[in-house]
């Protein structure tokens, strides 16, 4: 079976990261969308995106092919909006709901604020599941932190002893320097 990451983002960093996954596992891409555009700048960004989410609202989406039965792994990537996932995977999950039953489940979260494990703790009861088999933390990926992951990674051959693996996703792994650790959250049940 085949693994997918379904993914929605605002500004960009959400789509960086879910990209660099999908490229890791040589997996499926799923770009959701709202139909009515969030703002993605200032103060109005946080009343819309927020108020979505305290008001527990499900955004239409604009349309999207998606077939469940040929996944067995869903890697859901999202950004933090006031410490939830983002409410156009309400959405989604709401339209496949049944089709989602027995999959497996991963999670990439990215976030300016904090909130990554609330947020984590929220879809898996959304889902109504346990909890996510991995669970991938970025804090502001935006700000260089992907292109010094990229960096050290291409280096890490050169010094291995000084690396070591942390398993990300599904199965496939980065290396990281101790000293970038705190860079980044990586959780696994």
């Amino acid at each position: 079976m085949a693994e997918i990451v379904v993914y929605y983002s605002l500004e960009g960093s959400t789509e960086i990261v879910a990209k660099e996954i999908a490229a890791a596992l040589n997996c499926d891409l799923l770009r959701i969308e709202t139909i009515k555009k969030y703002a993605s700048k200032g103060f109005m960004k946080f009343i819309h995106g927020g108020g979505d989410v305290f008001m527990n609202k499900k955004p239409a989406l604009k349309p999207y092919e998606f077939d469940a039965s040929k996944y067995d792994t869903i890697i859901f990537a999202t950004p933090v909006w006031a410490s939830n996932f983002v409410p156009a995977l309400k959405t989604f999950i709401d339209a496949h709901k049944d089709a989602l039953k027995g999959k497996h489940f991963n999670l990439y979260t990215g976030f300016l604020g904090g909130g990554a494990d609330i947020a984590a703790e929220k879809l898996a009861e959304y889902l109504e599941i346990d909890g996510f088999e991995n669970h991938l933390v970025l804090i502001d990926p935006l700000k260089s932190l992907l292109m010094k992951i990229r960096k050290r990674l291409r280096n890490s051959a050169k010094k291995s002893g000084e690396w070591h693996e942390l398993y990300l996703a599904v199965g496939f792994s980065y290396c990281f320097k101790r000293n970038v650790s705190g860079l980044c959250k990586i959780s696994s049940r």
